[in-house]
């Protein structure tokens, strides 16, 4: 099941590099489903969102400044 407050937890400080996706999908370590990582061009303060591909399942919206995460929350 996943743990969304050790996902966020884990999320912060992760770098952006050519494997940031896969990065951000090993995040979710309570997570035995598919983890969907997308770029979010429509809301100017969330670079990113990730979550599990369930319906009803949380969003982690994902913000990065100098190419690191420093923010992330559930939606």
């Amino acid at each position: 099941m996943l743990d969304i407050k050790r996902t966020i937890e884990n999320l912060i400080g992760i770098k952006v590099t050519e494997d940031f996706k896969n990065d951000v999908i090993c995040a979710f370590d309570t997570s035995e489903k598919e983890i969907i990582v997308s770029e979010d061009e429509s809301n100017q303060h969330i670079d990113y969102q990730a979550y599990e591909n369930d319906e009803d399942s949380p969003i982690i919206c994902i913000r990065i400044e100098n190419e690191e995460i420093v923010e992330a929350w559930e939606a």
